[in-house]
C-alpha cells in the first residue's frame, strides 16, 4: 500500500488525477484512479459515465494485492498514454 500511495504523491503535481479508495463488506477493496474530464485527450481509454478517464479500477478482497494491482495498472496506465512514468 505504501509504495502505491508514495509513487501517486509523487505523480499527482506533475500529472493531476484523482484517488478513490474504499472498503465495504460486500464489495472488498475498491481502488479507482481517474482523470476528470479529459475523454478528447484519451479516446483509447477506458471512462466513466460522468466523462472522467479511468486511469485504475481495482477490486480484490485481499488488500495488500490490491495495491499492487493498482500500482501496476497506474503504471501500465501512463506507460501506454503518457509515453512512461
Amino acid at each position: 500500500m505504501h509504495d502505491f500511495l508514495k509513487f501517486f504523491d509523487e505523480k499527482k503535481d506533475s500529472f493531476p488525477m484523482r484517488l478513490s479508495i474504499f472498503y465495504s463488506k460486500n464489495s472488498d477493496w475498491n481502488i479507482v484512479v481517474y482523470k476528470k474530464g479529459c475523454i478528447a485527450d484519451y479516446p483509447e481509454s477506458k471512462r466513466d459515465d460522468e466523462g472522467n478517464v479511468i486511469l485504475v479500477e481495482v477490486q480484490d478482497c485481499d488488500m495488500e494485492l490490491a495495491f499492487a494491482k493498482a500500482h501496476v495498472q497506474l503504471k501500465g496506465w501512463l506507460s501506454e498514454f503518457e509515453g512512461g512514468y
